[in-house]
């Protein structure tokens, strides 16, 4: 059985080591990237520690908020997480930005499903959010049918948005409107 459950500052460290397994495994294995890294750039950098961090430290009404959550599995391991964060730009408190991920070992498990289930809920449920926006490496088939599934729809699919490797990799685009 998997939870749901807001990560906070007293369990920022666990979650931190699991991102930073996570993020080890992108590419790995016969597995598409998930992010737009090479597999010696995958790694957890203080920067980003930083920008989790110090989002969670903002009110949802300040540019650079973020909110994360993350499943649990009956042991009490983070499995998952998905969260959402400010657009970072003046007049667009109305939208957020999706980032999500699932455990290797725990994929085909329908979590990333009960995750998203559970963040389009949220966001329905404030009414400050109107939009849930994303951007998914086109190559990344499992997400983007996710994605899809819930009703995201594509914006836009940039060609050769990165060179990872000396390889082509689009980028795609797409939001979810909320309201209806």
């Amino acid at each position: 059985m998997i939870s749901i459950k807001e990560l906070n500052k007293d369990n920022l460290d666990g979650f931190i080591q699991y991102l930073t397994i996570h993020l080890s495994e992108n590419g790995q294995n016969e597995t598409a990237l998930f992010q737009p890294l090479s597999k010696q750039q995958s790694t957890l950098s203080n920067e980003w520690k930083a920008k989790f961090e110090d989002g969670m430290n903002k009110k949802n009404d300040e540019i650079g908020w973020r909110k994360v959550w993350v499943a649990v599995n009956e042991e009490s391991n983070i499995v998952g997480h998905i969260d959402i964060r400010s657009q970072n730009q003046l007049n667009t408190e109305h939208r957020v930005l999706l980032g999500m991920g699932v455990d290797s070992n725990f994929r085909n498990l329908k979590i990333g499903h009960k995750l998203l289930e559970f963040i389009i809920n949220y966001c329905r449920d404030n009414h400050k959010i109107s939009w849930i926006d994303l951007q998914v490496l086109t190559n990344n088939i499992p997400a983007t049918k996710l994605y899809e599934k819930m009703n995201f729809e594509q914006l836009s699919l940039t060609k050769d948005m990165y060179r990872i490797d000396n390889i082509s990799y689009d980028y795609t685009s797409m939001t979810l409107n909320v309201e209806t």
